[in-house]
């Protein structure tokens, strides 16, 4: 909605104790550009508020929450007044400026080193521990719970379908010396991108028997004996065939 300077002074005259914030909705623009126009109009940007302590109260609150700021529009978007009023509230008032400094150290504080977090899927608060550590975020957590991580994988995993294989050979990961095997060494697996499963039958068969006979290392006794049985087969450990 455009408005030009003649038809904002008869509202402004109109409604004088409509927020700068409040015009700018209105108007489809930023409440920035409404204290422009009234500074060409001639017309005061602020309406002087007296300092109330229960509203001062609040909005530390709301700072100490972490949910706004002194600095962002939502913090002061239920009052009638913006941050300019609340800044010289805290100019005249040690006491609030001390408060708010202490609020915005202890939102700091909390985002740096929560205890508990917000699930971005959920919305639930959690404890820490019911997210998985993360590098790429402030906090060094994830943005959603251990839980919902949990269930996302399970439904991808369960609802993929691989009829058939989709390549002929893979790395068996009970001997990856040995690169890449054909696939008719691999049982099928539906729910692996390949088509196949992790290990080889010879490697899976050999780890479940040492397993039955409660080996104390049966990977290691699978693997050992996996080597053998694909080198009597001609296949040599990768720095063999490189040599």
């Amino acid at each position: 909605m455009m408005v030009n300077l003649e038809d904002a002074r008869v509202a402004f005259n109109a409604f004088p104790d409509k927020t700068l914030r409040e015009w700018g909705k209105e108007w489809n623009m930023s409440h920035e550009n409404v204290r422009l126009m009234k500074i060409k109009l001639g017309i005061p940007t602020t309406k002087k508020v007296s300092y109330d302590p229960l509203i001062a109260s609040e909005i530390v609150e709301y700072i100490r929450s972490g949910k706004g700021s002194l600095h962002t529009p939502r913090t002061f978007e239920n009052y009638k007044f913006g941050k300019v009023t609340f800044m010289k509230w805290m100019e005249k008032n040690t006491f609030l400026r001390e408060a708010v400094e202490q609020a915005e150290n202890e939102a700091l504080e909390n985002k740096l080193y929560p205890k508990i977090k917000k699930c971005a899927t959920t919305g639930e608060y959690l404890p820490i521990t019911e997210f998985y550590r993360d590098k790429n975020t402030l906090d060094g957590y994830s943005v959603r719970s251990k839980k919902v991580v949990k269930d996302n994988v399970r439904k991808y995993y369960y609802n993929r379908h691989i009829p058939e294989p989709t390549v002929d050979e893979k790395v068996c990961a009970g001997v990856p010396e040995l690169g890449l095997l054909p696939k008719e060494y691999f049982a099928k697996s539906t729910r692996n991108n390949s088509g196949l499963q992790t290990y080889s039958k010879k490697f899976h068969s050999l780890y479940q028997k040492y397993l039955r006979e409660e080996s104390e290392n049966a990977f290691e006794l699978a693997r050992v004996d996996t080597l053998k049985f694909f080198k009597s087969l001609g296949f040599k450990e990768l720095d063999a065939q490189r040599s």
